[in-house]
This record gives structure tokens, sequence and C-alpha cells, in this order.
């Protein structure tokens, strides 16, 4: 599932999302409308240095993947970001309690509030502030697919290389004030009624020029993830995917905000009306008091002009 960690600093650099290693063909278009609603709960202090995301964040995007031929096709993605006090606290304190999950005492503080801020060493040098909607810096991304599963060959590998221009305002923790830059590889194996997916990545994160005046900097993010798809029904498929990435503000001397991060999706797949297809999957955190509490993603998605296998 093309989905991601929304955590406010992981945002500001760039993310090769997952995807199969088949290229769109020559001529044909994929396009994706993507919607995450993500719930924020953290605080935390050492001393004088302390980071907090307390919020929500609804992220959604247009994305749209076009074939170049020879096995490359090109990805160019819209996105842009609101930030608010929202309303899920209650729901997510709820949905916490049913399940056993950690809620990060989530259930002693004040909801319906937003504050997203690090402060180190006594110096406030990030944030992200509460707007309407805010344009985010917008990624690029050039794929090869060096080959792809085939009734005689079960496995695929995609190579990829990215760019995010700085579109985003930096100033407000919307974007990363620079052009990041990102290496990735997916491998895929696929079986009559499963489908198993790995990937790797490595993103060179450009700091916020605001920050960097400060005397602090973000750090390169690494990520890598596993997932399985099974087809148990002829047009539905049942997802789920486990990604772990390192965070951006491991400078931060906080266990709460430089803890690498996990975590776990869970989601269904139906294809509909031949070219049309919809995803929708839930993200929670596997390691608490660092990663964002809970996300709702939605995806549509639709294929224009020649497909795989045409």
């Amino acid at each position: 599932m093309r989905v991601r960690n929304q955590h406010p600093a992981q945002l500001a650099v760039q993310h090769l999302d997952p995807r199969s290693t088949a290229a769109t063909p020559a001529g044909g278009v994929r396009v994706e409308w993507a919607n995450a609603y993500t719930s924020l709960f953290l605080g935390g202090a050492n001393g004088d240095t302390s980071f907090v995301m307390d919020g929500e964040i609804w992220r959604t995007s247009v994305a749209t993947r076009a074939g170049l031929g020879g096995g490359f096709d090109l990805e160019l993605e819209l996105p842009v970001a609101h930030g608010s006090g929202g309303f899920l606290d209650d729901f997510v304190i709820a949905w916490h309690d049913f399940f056993g999950f950690p809620d990060q005492g989530r259930d002693r503080a004040e909801n319906d509030q937003f504050l997203v801020e690090a402060v180190d060493r006594g110096q406030f040098v990030w944030g992200m502030q509460e707007r309407d909607l805010e344009l985010l810096d917008v990624p690029l991304a050039l794929n090869w697919s060096a080959f792809a599963p085939t009734d005689a060959r079960p496995f695929g590998l995609l190579l990829r290389a990215g760019l995010e221009l700085p579109t985003g305002n930096d100033d407000r923790g919307f974007g990363s004030g620079g052009v990041d830059a990102s290496l990735g590889v997916v491998g895929e194996w696929r079986l009559p009624r499963l489908a198993l997916y790995g990937h790797l990545q490595h993103s060179f994160a450009e700091t916020p020029s605001a920050t960097r005046r400060r005397g602090f900097t973000f750090e390169d993010v690494t990520s890598a993830g596993l997932s399985a798809e099974w087809a148990f029904a002829e047009d539905v498929s049942a997802v789920g995917q486990i990604e772990w990435e390192t965070s951006t503000l491991r400078n931060l001397d906080l266990d709460r905000a430089a803890n690498d991060q996990w975590l776990l999706w869970t989601g269904v797949r139906y294809h509909f009306a031949d070219r049309w297809r919809v995803d929708a999957s839930i993200g929670e955190d596997l390691r608490g008091f660092i990663a964002p509490d809970f996300t709702a993603w939605l995806t549509v998605g639709v294929d224009l002009g020649p497909r795989a296998g045409d």
C-alpha cells in the first residue's frame, strides 16, 4: 500500500511510497487520490529539551504515474495538508482501550488541541503551525523495473530515485526548505493468491532555514518495510504492511523524538469497474511514545491508457 508515516517532522522528508515492481507501460497513466487523517499525541522532556505533537493532520494528494517505455515510469505527487485540534481524541482513547493499546497518557490531557514543536536546550528549533490548508513539498520519482513477475518467474525488482521540490512553507513546518533526494529498491514475489513485497530506501534530508540558523539540523531518513497481499475473493484483497524508519529529529536529545519508528498497516484493496480500485487501511504505531497514534487512509485510483499485460 502506498502509505507513509504521518509524523509531522517525517512529512518534511521525501518518502518513496511502496508500490509494485511492474512499470506502467508506455502511454499508460495511473492517477491516485489519497487521503490520510492522523491523530497525534506525544510529549516528553529531558531537562530544557522537549518535543510535543498534539493535534490532527489531514494530508490529501493527487498523484500520477506515467509510463515512459523501456521499463521506466515517472511519478509526480501534489500534496496539501491541514492541521487542527480535530475531533478524534475521544474515539482514539476508546479504540486503544478496546484493543488494549497504550494511549501514551492521552486520556489525561485536554482534548482537541493543536501543538507541534521541538525545543533544543531551551530554544525553539522547529514546529508546525495550525493551518487550514498548506501546500507541502512536491515529490518526483523515476522508477526502472529491472524485471517484473511473470508466470515463469514470480520475482520482480524495481530501482527508484527521487527528488522533492521545496514548495511547502518551511517557516510554518510544511516543508524542508531545500531539495531532498532519495534512492530506493522494491522487491516482489507473487504466488497464485499471495503477493509479498519488500522495500528499502534512503532519503537525504534538507533542514528548514530557520531551524538551521538556530543550530539544529534534520537527519537523513532510512526506512524499510514488508507487506503481504492475499486475494481472498476475485476482486478483493487483504493487505498487511509493516515499516521501520529512522527519525529525522535524531539530533534532539530525547528518545520520544529520536528513536526509530515502527508502523503497522492493515487494510483491504477492492478492484471495481475494470480499471478502478480503492485501498482503505488503518495505521498504528508499534513502538509507543514516538510515532503517530492512529491514521485512517483511503486511496482511489484509476488506470488510463495501456496497462501491463494489455
